[in-house]
């Protein structure tokens, strides 16, 4: 098959899927679609690469000639329909007007005939960066899709009053892969658009599976701000239409923007802000992380909130050097910093890793806003191991959930002793965002040192952010592995937990920790083949010299990276645990853990984490940081139009 035509099939072929899963009810038959169908949509993603090879880039149109015609339009009207249908049903008012403004823009360009014919050669564009994107979204998304078959059928027997909709759950699952795999080939900016809103109308969806008042309420909040993006993109493409070639993006992106680019540059990038859920948009980021796990591994991890940063790494060349680049790095920077605060006062499980989430896009943000290859190496690095690592321990987090009935982060004590080999993959996931390629500082570094070029207090100001928001990643990273590490005698009843994990979640979440190993061990090979050529082409004009990754770090950092879940398989080994009196600050301790004191005063030990209760305010620095990014992300649009 032809490159055009194998991109056609990637796209359609999950949302063929999706939508013979719509059709069936039963159980049996549902899972082995989606078994079937995910390692279809797998193998299609890496026939794509395959076929692609080592090219910088490819441009095609559709398979046999074929036009869009109106479809696009048709397409917007659906979407529009919809939304308004359901906020009525909802009695909500924002979500319509935006949608309805949306079209509004769509309908205008289309009937007054200022929508420029596209050039039907070059719809869609794939390169490097493309086939990153693919392999997340094709590898990690069935792996996703068939975790949850596990998963879903535990979550409803420990909530029957949750009605079962499995069946549209699923088929929403694949129709939402097939949007992705059409957003990031695309190439034509109304097509990205259509492909961008129907991501939105999924997402709200699964958030709002539930259709309990909270879920239905956190489902708006996150259909009310990615529709907001939308309609910068909208704008955008108005004011793009008039240029030549500015709705091709890769002619957009092809170098620095020129002043009457800048303002429909700065709305892509607020679009781009408001998917990857950075401030003053975090919070239905947040508020997805209600819905079942599998929906939260997909939002946090793989897919939804890379849409928003794979844009903006589009658009990194084109902001290069712009008060407006510099404005988005603040935005993601701040937000990096923000929300790594509040992860830290932060006791629930889901909650941390949500932040977490939003942090790491927020230096992927960083990144982009200030364009330098070293910067789109870090950019790509961060979303090939978030994507990975993250979406396993949100699963994990799932599986033990289901089994623990909690998400409390006291709750998880003695949990290498109780789920040891459950412990080994979550130490592996957390390894995957802690170690690898992060804590040995190979990263980080790269950025540090980009950072450095920024002339005057802007560039001494994202290093102090970057280096304070790092410290305190290692604070609630930290608090969480002194967690699972802690281990003691169970029960046989205890011991037998971990037999109930369902053969669909070990699958797949083994699948996805041997993922996060062998990109650790490969990491060299994808920088030199990957992420490095990537990087130099998106920026012709940069020097052809790049970061080499020395074979020793390379060694160390996987040994890193295993030693933690080795731990974990030990201590399923040989599940004794000998129980002896421990020590305080050189004084024993009672079986009661009360321990005598300087002054005949009497402690009690506790193990307790430390949430700097009294000191910060996660509430306060949530909305302080959502004011402060909110100030900035209005200077950024208000500079693109300002400074020419």
């Amino acid at each position: 098959m032809s490159l055009p035509s194998i991109v056609f099939a990637l796209v359609a072929l999950p949302a063929i899927v999706g939508a013979i899963l719509s059709l069936f009810t039963q159980a049996t038959l549902r899972n082995a679609i989606v078994v079937i169908g995910g390692l279809l949509v797998a193998a299609m993603a890496v026939a794509t690469v395959a076929t692609f090879g080592g090219a910088d880039g490819a441009f095609f149109g559709l398979p046999g000639n074929m036009a869009l015609g109106q479809t696009l339009i048709v397409v917007d009207f659906g979407l529009t329909a919809f939304v308004v249908a359901i906020s009525l049903k909802h009695r909500r008012v924002l979500a319509p007007i935006l949608a309805l403004a949306q079209f509004a823009i769509a309908l205008y360009l289309e009937v007054a005939g200022r929508l420029p014919e596209p050039d039907p050669q070059r719809l869609f564009w794939v390169d490097r960066l493309s086939m990153v994107m693919i392999l997340v979204i094709g590898l990690i998304g069935p792996l996703i899709c068939i975790n949850a078959i596990g998963y879903m059928r535990a979550y409803h027997r420990s909530s029957p009053m949750i009605q079962g909709r499995r069946t549209v759950f699923f088929s929403l699952l694949f129709v939402f892969l097939a949007a992705m795999f059409g957003l990031v080939v695309s190439n034509y900016l109304p097509l990205m658009l259509v492909f961008w809103e129907i991501t939105t109308i999924c997402s709200f969806l699964l958030i709002g599976y539930t259709r309990t008042d909270e879920t239905i309420g956190y489902a708006f909040r996150a259909l009310n701000m990615n529709l907001l993006g939308g309609l910068g993109f909208g704008v955008a493409i108005v004011l793009l239409s008039s240029q030549t070639g500015g709705l091709d993006l890769a002619i957009l992106t092809h170098g620095p923007a020129a002043g009457a680019l800048l303002p429909a540059i700065a709305l892509l990038a607020f679009a781009g802000i408001t998917k990857s859920a950075q401030m003053p948009f975090s919070s239905w980021l947040i508020g997805a992380m209600y819905a079942p796990s599998p929906t939260s591994a997909l939002l946090h991890s793989s897919t939804m909130v890379k849409a928003g940063v794979f844009l903006l790494l589009r658009l990194s060349p084109a902001m290069s050097g712009s008060t407006v680049g510099y404005l988005v790095a603040f935005v993601g920077l701040l937000t990096f910093l923000f929300v790594s605060l509040v992860a830290v006062t932060e006791q629930n499980t889901k909650k941390v890793l949500a932040y977490s989430t939003i942090g790491s896009l927020g230096l992927i943000v960083g990144c982009a806003g200030i364009g330098t290859p070293e910067l789109a190496w870090v950019g790509v690095m961060i979303i090939i191991f978030h994507a990975l690592a993250k979406s396993l321990l949100f699963l994990v987090i799932g599986t033990i959930e289901q089994r623990l009935y909690t998400k409390n982060m006291e709750n998880l004590d003695a949990l290498l002793s109780l789920m040891p080999r459950v412990s080994a993959l979550f130490l592996i996931g957390i390894s995957g965002m802690f170690i690898a390629p992060f804590g040995i500082a190979i990263a980080k570094w790269t950025a540090i040192r980009a950072f450095l070029s920024v002339p005057g207090p802007a560039g001494a100001a994202m290093i102090l952010i970057m280096a304070f928001g790092s410290s305190l990643t290692i604070f609630y990273w930290g608090k969480l592995l002194i967690k699972i590490l802690s281990a003691r005698r169970q029960t046989d009843y205890e011991r037998s937990i971990e037999n109930r994990v369902s053969r669909y979640e070990w699958l797949t979440e083994g699948a996805l920790a041997l993922g996060v190993i062998a990109a650790t061990a490969c990491v060299g090979l994808i920088s030199n083949q990957v992420v490095g050529p990537y990087a130099l082409t998106a920026f012709a004009a940069a020097p052809r010299v790049f970061l080499a990754i020395d074979p020793a770090i390379l060694l160390v950092m996987l040994s890193a990276t295993l030693l933690l879940p080795f731990v974990a398989v030990l201590s399923w080994l040989n599940p004794t645990y000998d129980h002896s009196d421990f020590y305080a600050s050189g004084r024993s301790a009672n079986v009661g853990h009360v321990m005598g004191a300087a002054l005949g005063g009497i402690k009690r030990v506790t193990l307790r984490n430390y949430y700097l209760d009294g000191v910060v305010s996660g509430g306060l620095m949530f909305r302080t940081g959502t004011v402060a990014c909110g100030a900035v992300l209005a200077a950024m649009v208000a500079a693109s139009v300002v400074i020419r």
